[in-house]
């Protein structure tokens, strides 16, 4: 018998050297998946220190882009979602009519004009409703002008 003549099951070793292969080829792919993001990725901390940023920035940078965002979609937020507790209680002392003047030129972004056909009133009626109210804003925050 000669050492190149085989008597095991050919069948066999083809389907293990088929899985050894497929071992290694997937053991090195997960290396190299590894190792490219190790080299992509850093640490979320050495990138605040590149930006001069601290997490609670990061934090609160992000809230705004949230915020920014669904004001952009169209959901804009309410009187008593605002952070500054005092602002939101001299708006809530605004007549009706002048919180919704503030809230359509404020947080819609409307122009006198459009706000004056919504609401049916004339331009210089809205424009003096949306000076007052801010004037009693800020005597209520005490920063008159």
């Amino acid at each position: 018998m000669n050492e190149y003549d085989y008597t095991g099951d050919k069948t066999k070793n083809y389907f293990t050297a088929y899985l050894q292969k497929c071992i290694r080829w997937k053991r090195w792919n997960y290396l190299k998946k590894k190792e490219k993001i190790g080299r992509v990725e850093k640490p979320l901390e050495e990138s605040l220190v590149d930006f001069n940023f601290s997490i609670d920035e990061m934090i609160e940078l992000r809230c705004r882009e949230e915020i920014l965002s669904r004001e952009h979609e169209g959901c804009y937020p309410r009187w008593n979602e605002l952070s500054d507790q005092r602002l939101t209680e001299a708006l809530l002392i605004l007549r009706e009519d002048e919180q919704r003047i503030i809230y359509q030129h404020v947080f819609e972004e409307r122009t006198f004009k459009e706000i004056s056909c919504l609401n049916g009133v004339k331009e210089d009626k809205v424009k003096n409703a949306y000076y007052y109210a801010i004037h009693k804003i800020r005597k209520w925050m005490g920063g008159v002008r």
